[in-house]
């Protein structure tokens, strides 16, 4: 307590034991700057452990999630790959399908061409044996 708190004090009616007992109360139930200095040393070194903790826990659940996501990046470029060779597969038995197909038609038309052939030279024969005789 402060000497000109112990005066007003005194002036105000108290007297001296009043004073200082009331006194002694108020140094027993303050805190001290060194009282508080101590507590925010304690207050920073508890902070700096959670803060390491955490930070801790955050960099092992990062190299978790980094490890599942590389996983499952793996599993889809499997995936992936096992669609592509199918595609190819059916892509390519398309394209043989087609190119017989194709053939098929080309031979068609090469016979029809043929026939068209003998069939119009018949009719000529036929015309010139009827109307030029």
């Amino acid at each position: 307590m402060s000497a000109s708190a112990i005066l007003k004090l005194q002036a105000a009616g108290f007297s001296a034991e009043q004073v200082s007992a009331l006194a002694e109360l108020i140094d027993t139930q303050a805190a001290t700057k060194s009282d508080l200095e101590a507590v925010e040393h304690r207050l920073g070194v508890r902070i700096d452990a959670v803060e390491h903790k955490l930070e801790t826990k955050i960099d092992e659940i990062d190299r978790k999630l980094d490890a599942k996501i590389e996983a499952i990046d793996r599993k889809l470029d499997a995936k992936i790959d096992a669609i592509d060779r199918k595609l190819d597969a059916k892509i390519d038995n398309a394209e043989h399908r087609l190119e017989t197909r194709i053939s098929k038609i080309e031979a068609d038309v090469h016979v029809l061409k043929w026939m068209l052939g003998f069939v119009l030279a018949f009719q000529v024969a036929i015309f010139a044996k009827l109307f030029l005789h």
